[in-house]
């Protein structure tokens, strides 16, 4: 016990602090979908469209009788077939302001508050665009008030769609097939085999996948690395060398193609809250999972790519806004896997 008429550090009038310039963002922001899939300009509309078609399957033996003349009877529509997809651009805006006191004291860690503050909202941008991608929404269009949507990834990797994506007879013949969407919970090593030869089967697709997957799924695919006997020990399925065990699932091969296991905390939130599969945009979604052809099957569209535009400083202080205005394009919805 100090004697109380030391003079010791709890007395002191003059000692300074000591605020480090030191600062992390402790929030999640890697963005994996974003960051990979392929981005192009898109068309100056507000409703991106492209179309798709299919083949009639084929005759195995031919049948045609030799001699015959060919009568506009036996001619095919070869192009009723085809069908009309599209997505609602969206547009992403987070507005930030500093007064002009505070931007112009002595802060930590350093540097300008504003500058910082633009830097923060683009982060923030682009989380909100993962967010998006990989949500189930479906697309709607904008009002006086409420903005357009995107479709999610949700919607395109879901065989029994409806709604505004696919809202007709013919485009519900492009969904996602029967076979492709497994739930977590039936997702054995074999089950996780058959949603790749559904999805093969469907589509032709037979090469490079990415699964973008949730934690929950992450460890269940690890978990195929080892097996568990009868008393509930575990039999793992490789060598310890070393001292060191790997568990880490990074590539899946298997006879319809390779499958890189991406893990992301962005997928499966929907605007309205958890509903159905979906959990709520404060919660992530441990379960789900979007398997994606690594090619431009997927890709990102921009309208308005990220930008940051400055508001009139009325005399508070600066004040801007990032914006960005982007839709995703699935131009092949059978080569699209989920688990949920």
């Amino acid at each position: 016990m100090a004697i109380a008429t030391s003079y010791n550090v709890t007395s002191t009038k003059g000692a300074r602090e000591n605020l480090e310039n030191v600062m992390k963002t402790v929030s999640p922001q890697e963005t994996p979908i974003y960051s990979t899939i392929p981005q192009s300009a898109a068309p100056k509309a507000t409703l991106n469209e492209w179309l798709v078609d299919s083949l009639a399957d084929p005759v195995g033996s031919g049948g045609n009788i030799d001699g015959a003349d060919l009568t506009i009877s036996d001619a095919a529509n070869l192009i009723d077939t085809r069908a009309r997809l599209s997505n609602r651009v969206a547009t992403f805006r987070d507005i930030f302001a500093v007064s002009r006191q505070a931007e112009m004291v002595d802060v930590a860690p350093g540097g300008s508050l504003f500058a910082a503050s633009q830097a923060k909202s683009l982060i923030q941008l682009k989380n909100s665009l993962e967010t998006a991608i990989g949500s189930g929404n479906d697309q709607s269009a904008g009002t006086s008030s409420a903005g357009a949507k995107m479709c999610g990834l949700g919607i395109w990797s879901d065989p029994t769609a409806t709604g505004n994506t696919f809202d007709t007879s013919l485009k519900q013949g492009f969904r996602a097939v029967s076979g492709s969407r497994v739930s977590i919970g039936s997702l054995t090593e074999s089950a996780f085999r058959g949603l790749l030869q559904a999805v093969y089967t469907a589509s032709g697709s037979k090469g490079s996948f990415r699964l973008f997957a949730g934690p929950a799924l992450v460890n269940k695919i690890t978990d195929y690395t080892r097996s568990t006997t009868a008393n509930s020990d575990f039999n793992f399925n490789q060598d310890v060398k070393d001292g060191i065990l790997k568990l880490s699932v990074v590539t899946y091969i298997s006879d319809y193609g390779s499958v890189d296991i991406v893990p992301d905390l962005w997928l499966g939130r929907n605007d309205a809250g958890a509903s159905g599969d979906d959990t709520a945009l404060g919660t992530v979604n441990t379960d789900r999972g979007y398997l994606l052809p690594t090619d431009d099957t997927v890709s990102l569209k921009f309208l308005e790519g990220m930008t940051i535009q400055d508001l009139p400083d009325n005399g508070a202080g600066k004040r801007a806004f990032s914006e960005c205005m982007a839709t995703i394009r699935v131009s092949n919805p059978r080569a699209l896997g989920s688990i949920v």
